[in-house]
């Protein structure tokens, strides 16, 4: 069965350096979003800031506190003191502590800040959670509409923080009606799901073919994992041959999924079994194993007197 898929421009995901750099909270209402835009989604007020300006400030807030405290101790030393002397010798004392007290401020704002994040993720889970649903809401809605990339952008973006299986079939259903190009911003391992389903199988049958840079241990792993479900797929063959030939671009992935190469080397395209070949040769170990005799076998059998297979033309093969 075909299926007609679109050509589509698909937005480019920002990253940033920690998954919740992107989550932002209002000041107005309380509630958190994970989504782009001025307005907050509940109330709609442009009162929205990210979570570590929240927590910045709520450090700041602390601190001045302390500070104010500290200050009151001060007075009151102050005014319980009988005389000169002990107002100076209060006044004095207050003082130093004080400047210790701004001084070790200064110091500990990062790891107070850090303290208030983590207070707000502590306390506010359940909030979080419920806005992280009403994002998921909305990029549904969106799709339904008709708005099938901009769904699967809003989508996305709240699968940075939400890590379920449900949310990452929803993505790859989407993402099979589209015409996947290799210079599209895809993604994978965070798309592979814990149990056998064949849109992930697909999807990474699909990017072995594009972008088989992307293939590693764990879209690896998966398929060896599930190579006999696979098989019973309409694609499956292809998809197994295909995550082979982008496995043997590592000599690590050569040397940890032997087996699983050598089930596949003969049906490797002529460039990959050239690449698989070279890599075997330049390592003893590997030479000596049944890998290595299965290569002589197949070249002899398949390319008798090609010139690639001489050690010269290695540095030659791309990887």
């Amino acid at each position: 069965m075909t299926t007609t898929k679109k050509a589509v421009q698909l937005p480019v995901l920002e990253r940033s350096r920690r998954n919740y750099d992107r989550l932002r909270t209002c000041r107005r209402c309380g509630k958190y979003t994970i989504l782009p835009g001025e307005s907050c989604p509940n109330c709609g007020r442009a009162r929205l800031v990210p979570v570590m300006e929240r927590a910045r400030s709520r450090a700041r807030r602390k601190m001045l506190n302390e500070i104010l405290f500290t200050v009151l101790l001060i007075i009151i030393a102050i005014l319980l003191a009988q005389d000169m002397t002990q107002i100076a010798i209060a006044a004095g004392t207050g003082l130093i502590l004080l400047a210790l007290l701004v001084l070790v401020q200064r110091r500990m704002t990062g790891r107070e800040t850090l303290r208030q994040l983590s207070r707000m993720f502590r306390y506010d889970h359940a909030t979080i959670h419920d806005g992280l649903v009403h994002d998921q809401s909305t990029g549904v809605e969106t799709v339904r509409s008709g708005k099938d990339v901009e769904g699967y952008h809003i989508l996305r973006q709240t699968a940075v923080l939400v890590r379920n299986d449900r949310l990452r079939l929803a993505l790859l259903s989407l993402l099979q009606n589209f015409r996947l190009r290799s210079d599209m911003d895809l993604e994978l391992e965070s798309l592979i799901t814990r149990d056998f389903d064949p849109l992930v199988a697909d999807y990474i049958g699909e990017i072995a073919r594009l972008k088989r840079d992307m293939i590693k241990d764990r879209a690896i792993r998966y398929i060896i994992a599930n190579e006999p479900r696979i098989l019973e797929m309409e694609n499956g063959w292809n998809i197994l041959i295909s995550v082979a030939s982008a496995a043997v671009r590592m000599k690590r992935y050569v040397t940890m999924y032997q087996g699983f190469i050598r089930r596949y080397a003969r049906f490797l395209p002529r460039e990959r079994f050239v690449r698989l070949y070279h890599v075997v040769h330049s390592d003893p170990a590997l030479q000596s194993e049944v890998l290595g005799q299965d290569m002589e076998s197949i070249r002899a059998e398949l390319y008798p007197s090609d010139p690639a297979f001489e050690p010269d033309a290695a540095g030659a093969e791309r990887p």
